[in-house]
């Protein structure tokens, strides 16, 4: 049906507050979950209510949206590496077969866009029917109130402005539609100075009403917040006396615990080849509440730029590397260190470092005043840890015994549940690993405002691990440094600023931006052999460690069959051909000559075979893995070898895990590139056997017919 320009134009207005209503909706949703292209999004709402004053036919309007959240999905999410029809192709088929196999999160971030498109779209068009043919705005009303009203009560959302403005165009529009429905009931022809006699009051007056509201003051809640006694209900958070601490680096370690708020001030940008931790110093001493550092001022002592830090985790043999910090708030004392550093330079001539042996902190100091450099370099060689040889180690023994120490009175509990976690395992990295993944499958959640502060009488760590289970990185590192000193692992507790955010890249090198928000603390292992290592047990963050997984694939039985040939003893009668053969040797002398068309043949033949080998190894290669490492997904103790066999071949065919992915996210990638799912569910399987020890419950045939799979598909 055809609308006149006088219904065009009224259901304009209608549309252009309901558009101003949308956007706050829009906006706490973009602010709250971090999400960009704000206006894009306006956009589209402005597209489809512009496409709904205009009668145009269904399959129109919807080739425009679709068109338009198409070219949305592929200018944000697509890098130029592949046309937009194989992009669009390789989304479709992932999500398909993702959806398909029931693996709802693995979903990618295109088609969750996509979704929120769709579910604006949805939401539009019913506000259309609403307007257009009941004339009522009184439940999307209704929705708006209760929706910024609930974030505002709930979250870091301030409403206010938002209430006014959904009001006042609430109750605009709404009287708008009622002075419609009321000419419409009557029958009465629509003038519009007639329609502006009615409506023009009511405006006024709502308009009026609404800055009075914004601009009077007013009074203080009456009612207690709801929010601490739900809160309290439903058994989380701490007391509502509980003071907030402000995020950041502090030196005082000695009470761990309780809440903390967010603080995004920048204090350093850093410009570095590699995703690193920056690690500041270590703490020894556990006393049941927090850590503390034994070391005395003996410990420290003055090096000159030139000379070698001696710090306990030493340089990698990589190629040095150099790293620029720019301190943007210069109020921390302390010079930060990458893994593997070995030199710094700073740009005042006067300036030493001051280097406390206890603790590995490093500080810069001129006329013995210890500084705040504004900027510095540092140079580093990333350390690499063999998994052979991590493999191969079994204890940590060979430091310091007071990375041993734990409180008398800690609870007989927490040492059992070291022992239930690590007792499956035999290498010491395998025991750390585990007690690094428990967090993640034992009901753990990261959180910063409900967290408590264990009482007067209880440890920090039991009160953590066995009540409430709700913590930040200090909770997560200090319980996992406990938890591996009670079975004899040597470990210590670790304080810097995790990566940051990366703004900027240009040439390999990337710029990062550290917030107080990236104050951390994490863990050092010692293994005998290996020295000490990294580890990351707080949810949500990924260790930066780089470990080599040397597992080479066995030696083809044809290699070693010319050292057998050079073990086996003679037989007698061939010793006796051959003294016959000396014989006449020094009689008459062989002419060679007539055999070296034949030899140059034979060598050439090997040359040719061998490179068609090597060209060929895509096809024989997995076969021969398959059949030389069947036999090791029988049990836990082998299937991870055989795991990594899988990551070598896939690494083989361009699909290298890198530093800063976890292995679920390799496997989608992997997934992706494979147009499968079955990286995805084998890592599912592998963690599950690796880590939570539920070996009685996995379908080894399957894992086997996965893991020969996805090994056959490097061939193709």
């Amino acid at each position: 049906m055809k609308r006149s320009s006088s219904e065009k134009i009224e259901l304009a207005i209608y549309y252009i507050m309901i558009f101003l209503i949308l956007r706050e909706w829009l906006v706490p949703i973009m602010e709250l979950t971090d999400t960009g292209y704000f206006i894009q999004f306006m956009v589209f709402m402005a597209l489809c209510l512009t496409l709904g004053v205009f009668s145009l036919p269904l399959v129109v309007t919807w080739l425009i949206k679709i068109i338009y959240i198409t070219w949305f999905i592929v200018n944000v999410y697509s890098d130029g590496t592949l046309t937009t029809m194989q992009f669009l192709s390789n989304e479709l088929k992932y999500n398909i077969s993702t959806l398909f196999a029931g693996e709802w999160i693995y979903v990618s971030d295109p088609l969750r866009t996509s979704l929120f498109f769709i579910l604006l779209w949805m939401l539009i068009y019913l506000i259309q029917h609403w307007v257009s043919v009941r004339y009522t705005i009184y439940y999307f009303l209704l929705l708006t109130v209760f929706f910024v009203g609930t974030l505002d009560t709930f979250t870091d959302y301030d409403g206010t402005l938002a209430i006014i403005n959904v009001m006042v165009l609430g109750l605009v529009l709404t009287s708008l539609l009622f002075i419609k429905r009321l000419m419409q009931a009557t029958n009465t022809q629509k003038d519009w100075s007639s329609y502006l006699v009615f409506a023009a009051p009511i405006i006024i007056f709502v308009t009026i009403a609404g800055v009075v509201a914004a601009f009077l003051p007013k009074a203080e809640p009456q009612w207690p917040d709801p929010v601490p006694y739900m809160k309290g209900i439903a058994g989380i958070g701490g007391s509502s006396t509980q003071s907030v601490a402000t995020v950041g680096y502090g030196n005082n370690d000695e009470n761990l615990g309780g809440p903390f708020a967010g603080d995004d001030t920048i204090v350093y940008e850093i410009k570095t080849p590699i995703r690193q931790y920056w690690r500041v110093e270590t703490k020894d001493f556990y006393t049941s509440k927090g850590w503390i550092h034994t070391g005395d001022e003996s410990l420290q002592q003055t090096l000159e730029m030139s000379d070698v830090l001696p710090l306990s985790i030493g340089p990698g043999k990589e190629e040095p590397q150099s790293v620029q910090v720019q301190a943007v708030e210069e109020e921390h004392r302390f010079l930060l260190q990458a893994y593997g550093t070995t030199s710094y330079l700073l740009y005042d001539p006067q300036s030493v470092l001051r280097f406390n042996r206890g603790n590995e902190k490093i500080a810069a100091v001129a006329n013995n005043d210890v500084m705040a450099p504004a900027s510095y370099e540092m140079t580093f060689q990333q350390p690499e840890y063999s998994y052979t040889a991590l493999k191969e180690s079994l204890s940590s023994t060979e430091n310091d015994p007071r990375y041993l120490q734990l409180p008398d009175d800690l609870p007989q509990r927490v040492t059992d549940l070291a022992h239930e976690i690590t007792d499956w395992y035999e290498s010491v990295y395998d025991k750390a690993r585990a007690v690094e993944d428990y967090f993640a499958r034992n009901g753990f959640q990261y959180e910063t405002t409900n967290v408590q502060v264990p009482a007067a009488n209880q440890d920090y760590v039991d009160q953590f691990l066995f009540e409430t289970k709700l913590g930040y990185c200090d909770n997560f590192s200090t319980s996992m440094v406990v938890l591996l000193r009670s079975v004899g692992i040597q470990a210590r507790w670790v304080k810097g600023f995790a990566s940051g955010e990366r703004v900027y890249a240009e040439d390999g090198i990337y710029t990062y931006q550290v917030t107080n928000n990236d104050a951390h603390s994490w863990v050092e292992a010692y293994i005998d052999g290996i020295g000490w290592m990294p580890f990351e047990p707080t949810i949500g963050f990924s260790n930066p460690m780089n470990i080599n997984y040397d597992v080479d694939l066995e030696t083809p039985e044809e290699e070693q069959l010319p050292e057998l040939e050079k073990q086996e003893t003679p037989k007698p009668e061939l010793e006796e051909q051959d003294t016959q053969q000396k014989a006449k040797n020094a009689s008459s002398t062989i002419d060679w000559s007539k055999f070296k068309w034949l030899l140059y043949g034979l060598l050439a033949l090997i040359v040719i075979g061998s490179i068609l080998a090597w060209k060929k190894r895509g096809k024989w290669q997995p076969k021969l893995a398959v059949q030389m490492n069947r036999s090791k997904l029988n049990n836990a103790g082998t299937f991870e070898e055989a795991y990594f066999v899988l990551l070598k071949q896939l690494e083989r065919i361009h699909l290298k895990r890198s530093q800063d992915e976890t292995l679920k996210q390799f496997a989608k990638r992997v997934d992706e590139q494979l147009s499968t799912t079955k990286m995805s569910e084998l890592t599912a399987f592998y963690e599950q056997l690796i880590y939570a020890k539920q070996s009685e419950h996995l379908n080894t045939a399957e894992m086997k017919e996965i893991w020969e799979y996805l090994i056959n598909r490097t061939s193709s």
